[in-house]
Order: structure tokens, then sequence, then C-alpha cells
């Protein structure tokens, strides 16, 4: 999530994209919410910063990155091993089980506010992890002692800008608001990485009254986890802003997505807004959707949207609503991650995980659904 509070004024033009949205007959099951205080703490370090999790079947453990920049305040760049207890009655223990820090091929630190880990997936063989990040490097991958393996930086096309200084150029991610999801499929040939908010080229940020056309990317994976050519962009149309508040920033963005198939995807659209003057305390609506690409409009290669040929057939990726998090908590916090946990008396279980922002009003909260009805086959 960007801490940064974002200026007012923003205007979305997106005359030629139709917000398509269909309804669910069904949801979800939702079964508990578990929460660790943030004053938990892990070997003298705050523990937090949850922006992404996944589960390694053959471990029954979890890995969950922590969006912490080596700073003073967060501590150094890692990501978390956690045993999550669950059963038909839901999360019954969140355990700790290590910390692990992400570092250079040469085992060396990465420097102050050069890595900000947003998201993370499991390689197909599960024998390292592939990460997403806001600063620095977009897309990584890593061993389990934390090493670097592979820089995918080369990946990205030019016209994100990932190299270039995202708060000054006039195209590409904006700043704070770039990567924050990522997912291998679960036949292990592709990737999917997503941004957070619209390319500067593309549109605005969401608004009370316009969504927000996000880039999805699709990349070739092999079962190492080398990542291959990109072979589809995809837009997604982030919901306009639900609510707004009086006391500063009101905002909504693609904090996460989990891979159902090859062309289906579970995205997270995460809302945030001031709850009381200055950013002391935030309110947060959350909304999951299950998302069908294989009928959108594979733009790949295409630097700006506003070029696109056939205009009137242009379609963006579908959705349909599965959870509204208002529905089942008063206060859902920062959710920013989502996995796949073990199948519960058959049905497939989701757990998500709340980002705490290292903020005192805040808690790393989990939460677990079951797919009674088979919604995600």
């Amino acid at each position: 999530m960007n801490r940064t509070l974002l200026p007012k004024g923003f205007a979305l033009v997106l005359g030629l994209f139709v917000f398509s949205v269909f309804s669910a007959e069904s949801r979800l099951r939702f079964i508990n919410e578990y929460e660790l205080p943030t004053s938990t703490t892990f070997q003298d370090i705050k523990f937090g910063g949850l922006s992404g999790i996944v589960w390694h079947p053959e471990q029954d453990m979890y890995y969950s990155i922590s969006d912490s920049r080596n700073t003073p305040a967060e501590g150094q760049s890692r990501f978390y091993t956690l045993k999550i207890t669950t059963s038909e009655k839901g999360i019954s223990k969140v355990d700790i089980i290590s910390m692990t820090e992400l570092v250079d091929s040469k085992g060396i630190s990465f420097k102050e506010q050069e890595v900000d880990g947003e998201g993370i997936a499991l390689s197909p063989d599960s024998k390292s992890l592939l990460w997403v990040s806001e600063l620095g490097s977009p897309l990584r991958k890593s061993g389990f002692d934390g090493k670097l393996l592979i820089d995918f930086a080369n990946k990205i096309p030019i016209y994100y800008n990932t190299g270039g200084d995202l708060k000054t150029a006039t195209n590409g991610l904006r700043s704070g608001l770039s990567f924050e999801g990522i997912s291998v499929t679960p036949s292990g040939k592709y990737i999917y990485i997503a941004a957070e908010s619209a390319l500067k080229q593309d549109g605005e940020i969401s608004t009370t009254t316009r969504s927000s056309p996000v880039r999805i990317l699709k990349y070739a994976l092999n079962q190492s986890g080398d990542v291959g050519d990109l072979i589809g962009e995809f837009i997604y149309n982030v919901d306009p802003v639900p609510q707004v508040t009086s006391h500063g920033v009101s905002d909504n963005g693609l904090s996460e997505v989990l891979a159902v198939s090859d062309d289906k995807l579970l995205i997270i659209e995460r809302s945030g807004r001031n709850a009381s003057k200055g950013f002391s305390e935030f309110d947060f609506s959350i909304k999951t959707y299950l998302a069908d690409f294989s009928q959108a409009t594979n733009i790949v290669g295409t630097d700006n949207i506003s070029t696109i040929e056939n205009k009137s057939i242009f379609q963006p990726v579908m959705k349909k609503l599965l959870i509204d998090f208002s529905d089942y908590t008063n206060a859902p916090d920062c959710i920013e991650g989502v996995t796949f946990g073990p199948l519960i008396n058959g049905k497939k279980s989701l757990i998500f995980v709340s980002d705490n922002n290292f903020q005192p009003y805040q808690t790393n909260k989990f939460y677990m659904f079951l797919d009674d009805n088979d919604l995600l086959k």
C-alpha cells in the first residue's frame, strides 16, 4: 500500500472502456477471523507488513512477504514462514516459525528503500519463491534462504518505466502504485503480475465516479520458476472509490491476485480512507472478484491504450463479486494477500492476510473462507 497521501483532483478519462461486472449467484463461505496484534514481535523485530502469502502444500507451511523497506522503523526486507492451523471451524492458531531476510545474489542486504515486497508466489517445482516489489526491480526469484537467484527486471516492457523516476515521469507506473499482485497458475505454465493502479498514459487512479484501467501481465513460466516471454497484457477495471472521507485521501486499487486456472484469477480490490484528521487512522473497504481473462482483449506490446484500434469491440477483463468483507466484519483492515490452503472436507480453503503497515491502529489479521459451491474450479 502507498503510505504517502495522494493529492486530490485526479480525473479519470476512460471513454472507451466498459466497466464490466456481473453478480455472483452464490458466495464463498466465511469461516472466521484470527488476529495477531501489531505489538507482536519476532526475534526482537516488529512482526508485520504482510503484503502477500503463499501456501507450500508439501510442507504445509505458508510464506508471507513483508513490505518492510530496510528502514529503522520497519526492519530488513524479509519474508516469514508461518504455520497456520486450520479445520472446519477455521483458523485456530498462527505460529511464526522463522523470519528470512531477502538479500542480493551475493548475500548482501538491500539498501534502504531499495525493496518493497508486495506479493509472493511458489515456483512450480516448489524450490524457490517469486516476488514483486514496488521499489527497485519489480520481479525477482529468490531461494528459501532469501538469496536472490534471478532478477527479471528486463522482462517488464519499457513503457512501464520501472527503471525511471516514477514520481516525475509522465508515463509508466505511479510511485507507490506499481506492482502489487503475483500468482503462478495451478498448471505451472504461467505467472501473472498486476499493477495497483493505471499506467499514467492509460488513465488516472479511481475516483468516486470512474474506474481505473489497471494492467495485468501474463508470462510463460517453466517448472523452475524462470520467467519467459510476455504473452498477454489485459485491462482490468478497478472499481470507483466506494466511500469518501472529509479527512484526507480516499482511494481504491488492486492489492493481490490469485490464479484459479490459466485464465481466471481472484482479484482483491482494497479501498482505504483517512478515518480521522491526519495520517493516524485508516478505514478499509475490501472486495474480492473472480476475473475471467478468456474473452478479454490482449493488448500485449501496446504502450498506450488510447492507441488501440477497433475501440468498439475492446473487451476488458470480466469480473464478478465473490466477497465483500463488509458483510463479515466491521474492520477488514488492509487485506493484501490471499492463498489457497488445505482442503477442508473436500472443499478448497482460502486464507487472506492483512498488512498492518507497521501502524499502531492496524493489526495483522487472517481470514478463512471455504468454497462450498465449487466456484473456484
